[in-house]
This record gives structure tokens, C-alpha cells and sequence, in this order.
């Protein structure tokens, strides 16, 4: 996935519009509009600043592996984390909700309907 639909993806998730982007960035709503229909690489600090108004790192938006301040690869792979959550974040919720003894019941459904589809 491209730098600019993954930042639809953020855009989305936190229900922000284009303009509202532009607004907290500070990238023209022209540059925004046009890269995200051309799905082109954004300039550096266009990069930059939509990563931050995302609240997002750059490695994220821009499909690398993420590192910590070392230098080393993050092992938890957290922008995977969080895209996991962001996709069953609804379900997530909803299992919240329910009292704890119904949560580990349906917590071993989901799991028991995993093995059979291995």
C-alpha cells in the first residue's frame, strides 16, 4: 500500500477530511488531492508533515521497517500492531462491553473457529 492510501487509511480512522489534513500539515490541499489521485511519492517534508499531523511515523506511511532510537529494527512491529487494531478495533469494543465471563467464552469460540479453518 502507497504512502498516500495509507494516509486515507489514517484519514478514515480518525474521520478527518483532505482540507483538514491540509489545514494540520500545512501541505496545500492541491499537492494532497492530486497525489492521493496519482498515488505519487510525496517530497520530503510534505512526508514529514502529514506523518505528523497523522500522528503517524514516516516509516509507516512510507512501508518501511520501523526503528527505534538504536538504529535497531522494532521487534514488535508496531505499526503492524496498530493496523491489526485499527481493522478489528469495532470488534474489539463490542467484546469489551460484554461482562468478563461472556468475553472469555466468545475469546474460545474465535479460536475454536480458527483451528477448524487451518
Amino acid at each position: 500500500m502507497g504512502f498516500w492510501k495509507k494516509a486515507e487509511v489514517e484519514l478514515d480512522y480518525y474521520g478527518l477530511s483532505r482540507k483538514e489534513l491540509s489545514a494540520k500539515s500545512g501541505v496545500p490541499m492541491t499537492t494532497i488531492n492530486r497525489a492521493m489521485e496519482r498515488d505519487s511519492q510525496p517530497f520530503a517534508l510534505d512526508a514529514l508533515r502529514v506523518a505528523k499531523a497523522l500522528h503517524v511515523s514516516l516509516e509507516y506511511l512510507l512501508d518501511l521497517p520501523e526503528t527505534k532510537a538504536g538504529g535497531k529494527k522494532n521487534e514488535s512491529d508496531e505499526s503492524h500492531q496498530i493496523e491489526m487494531y485499527k481493522k478489528y478495533h469495532a470488534v474489539i469494543e463490542t467484546l469489551e462491553k460484554l461482562p468478563q465471563s461472556k468475553q472469555k467464552g466468545v475469546v474460545e469460540i474465535v479460536k475454536s473457529l480458527a483451528l477448524l479453518c487451518e
